[in-house]
């Protein structure tokens, strides 16, 4: 009995979806740093290299509250970054499963979010630090496992060490194009990532 022909996508095809989700992973990672520098008292909830510097500061001057503030993002992070590893070895879904409970955490924030006030001065806030900063551990481990070369979704020092490397080294050695496919993903990652900021700055409530 003939079987069924059976949809699959093109190597372009399968690099277009791929390139989308890590645009819409990294605008969602670039809007959530930006809401909680803005508005969480000026820490990060995604970036851990700079919320570990803000900790330091924090406690080296003596603001013992702005240091919590940081503590529970770099808690939330971790806490996030765990059950998402757990998911993703234990389970053969659980890249889906763990897109699933970010997508569950971050709309969990946006529900709490009417009742913050002032997040600062309230106890809400430590409600809306864990609740984005676990869902950003949760998509910095689902960036590692999708492993595009120089794209965390999370972190974006190494894409701009991996645009500007290859480009110089496709430029020497005389390669074309000088902008690869891998390129062409990273720059829509950044460029989802760095537009973010800039949309979460022009809403009434945080900018």
């Amino acid at each position: 009995m003939p079987q069924e022909p059976t949809m699959s996508l093109t190597p372009a095809g399968a690099r277009d979806r791929i390139t989308l989700g890590l645009a819409l992973l990294s605008f969602a990672a670039g809007s959530m740093d930006a809401i909680a520098f803005l508005v969480l008292g000026g820490i990060f909830t995604l970036a851990m290299s700079g919320n570990t510097i803000v900790l330091g500061l924090a406690i080296s001057q003596g603001h013992f509250s702005a240091a919590m503030h940081s503590f529970a993002a770099l808690l939330g992070y971790v806490a996030g970054v765990s059950v998402a590893s757990l998911s993703l070895a234990k389970s053969e879904r659980g890249s889906g499963w763990t897109l699933g409970l970010e997508a569950l955490f971050l709309a969990s924030f946006a529900a709490l979010w009417p009742f913050a006030g002032d997040p600062v001065h309230s106890s809400v806030v430590y409600g809306l630090i864990v609740l984005s900063a676990v869902a950003m551990g949760l998509q910095g481990a689902i960036g590692r496992t999708i492993g595009i070369p120089g794209i965390m979704t999370v972190i974006f020092t190494s894409t701009y060490t991996a645009i500007v490397g290859d480009l110089v080294e496709r430029t020497l050695a005389g390669h074309r194009p000088l902008l690869t496919g891998l390129a062409a993903q990273q720059l829509t990652a950044l460029a989802a990532y760095l537009g973010a900021p800039s949309l979460a700055a022009s809403s009434p409530r945080i900018g």
